[in-house]
């Protein structure tokens, strides 16, 4: 199954929406947050066809966002270098069925760009700003490069971005 970023957009658009009740802790936004792309990440498959199985600083991830949403940041460029690189220490863990290493590089600079982006200026509505940080999850998450060998004899390489 192919990464869905419609899936990603609608559980943010659920997480950020205050609704009669206001945000929760942000602590809780983070944790939410992360599970939500958990559940994105989860769907890909690495160039090889093969499904994905984990991705462990998903959990770190939550923490980490849920710190970064409940301090006070002096510039949103601040926050935005702070999100990229939880974002990217936790993608940095996603695991498939006969993959050797996954380089996220490739895409950092673009999301570090994208959030600076969304988090220079104020966003009309949480839901344009839950559109806005999924379209840039989605872009970055594309541009990660999985490796890997397939089982058989020889050993079938494979090298793509996940899918």
């Amino acid at each position: 199954m192919p990464l869905v970023v419609a899936t990603l957009q609608g559980e943010l658009i659920d997480i950020y929406e205050k609704g009669p009740k206001g945000n929760p802790a942000p602590q809780i936004v983070g944790l939410k947050t992360a599970k939500a792309y958990m559940n994105y990440c989860s769907a890909g498959m690495n160039a090889g066809g093969h499904p994905f199985t984990a991705m462990p600083g998903a959990s770190a991830l939550g923490q980490d966002l849920g710190n970064i949403y409940n301090s006070i940041s002096p510039s949103g460029a601040l926050t935005a270098q702070k999100m990229a690189k939880a974002f990217d220490s936790c993608l940095a863990t996603w695991l498939s069925v006969f993959q050797t290493t996954i380089v996220t590089a490739p895409g950092l600079p673009g999301l570090i760009a994208g959030l600076m982006d969304i988090f220079s200026k104020p966003n009309p509505s949480t839901t344009l700003f839950a559109n806005k940080l999924a379209k840039e999850l989605n872009t970055y998450t594309l541009a990660a490069i999985v490796m890997g060998v397939t089982p058989d004899t020889p050993g079938v390489p494979f090298t793509g971005p996940i899918s």
